[in-house]
């Protein structure tokens, strides 16, 4: 049997595929395309997966950007059969201090999504070096599995804001109601990147989030701000805008117009604004939504 397995695969010229998969420029895409193919469709067969996928996996230490992204999609394409390939070899960092070889394991994890890697990656949440962390949050997040949450919940008080705002984009997408007060505290974040990912968090809540947030609004004018631009984006929902309307600051009147996309809204509020470049951006906003 195992004269058998070396005769079958000694036709097979693996980095020759893995060359025309992922580093072939687009005017040879026939034979990109094929090579492609080929991978996925070795990685799936029982006799070659094993030889298939760990010598893809020793690719994740590339430097080339192109390569990367093609063992994303390849690995993407053959899907969550790779997961445990990936997890047998994710300790492994790379061979110098980039640790490219886990950040690309780490990558193409959270591009598969899923429940399977989350005690694999969740191992990283406080590595030393921020990219790691970063990643680890990343492929949490997009496992899409409340099992992920007291792992990402650690993640939001890091000392990176690049992690920080990894953290808060993980949390958006296994956030419940139970996580409004963490996202509206997002939006005191001394970092721009967090507090925007706290703004998109709670614009996926809905309707849950307006009374939590206008008990915050009008205590402080930076975070005034961020809370307009959720409740702008909240346009389609039926609440209160007079707050908006008439608060002090030109800023976060601003932040709320340029959030809202509904005609009906923006016309009360230009009924009652007096600053001029407000209403003359409030009156082609009108025109330009009216046309579409």
């Amino acid at each position: 049997m195992i004269l058998l397995f070396f005769v079958l695969t000694l036709d097979i010229d693996y980095e020759y595929l893995y060359y025309s998969a992922t580093i072939l420029e687009v005017q040879f895409k026939d034979e990109k395309d094929s090579a492609f193919a080929k991978l996925v469709e070795l990685a799936q067969d029982s006799l070659y997966a094993d030889t298939t996928m760990n010598f893809l996996i020793s690719k994740f230490d590339s430097k080339h950007g192109r390569e990367r992204h093609g063992l994303k999609d390849l690995f993407v394409e053959i899907g969550e059969p790779a997961v445990k390939y990936i997890i047998a070899h994710i300790d492994y960092r790379g061979s110098d201090e980039e640790s490219r070889a886990l950040k690309q394991s780490l990558w193409v994890l959270g591009e598969i999504g899923g429940e399977a890697y989350i005690d694999a990656v969740s191992t990283f949440i406080n590595d030393e070096q921020w990219q790691v962390r970063s990643g680890a949050h990343t492929a949490l997040g997009k496992s899409e599995s409340p099992e992920a949450r007291p792992y990402v919940l650690h993640g939001l008080d890091d000392a990176d804001p690049s992690v920080r705002k990894s953290a808060f984009y993980a949390l958006n997408e296994i956030a419940t109601e139970n996580e409004i007060e963490v996202l509206i505290h997002g939006l005191d974040d001394p970092s721009y990147g967090v507090r925007s990912a706290a703004v998109k968090g709670l614009v996926k809540l809905g309707d849950t989030v307006i009374t939590p947030l206008f008990t915050v609004f009008g205590q402080d004018d930076i975070t005034d701000f961020f809370v307009a631009r959720v409740l702008g984006a909240l346009d389609s929902l039926d609440f209160d805008r007079s707050p908006l309307y008439e608060h002090p600051r030109t800023e976060v009147r601003f932040a709320y117009y340029d959030a809202c996309s509904d005609t009906q809204h923006l016309t009360e509020a230009l009924e009652t604004e007096e600053n001029e470049r407000l209403k003359a951006y409030l009156q082609r906003k009108i025109v330009h939504l009216a046309r579409e």
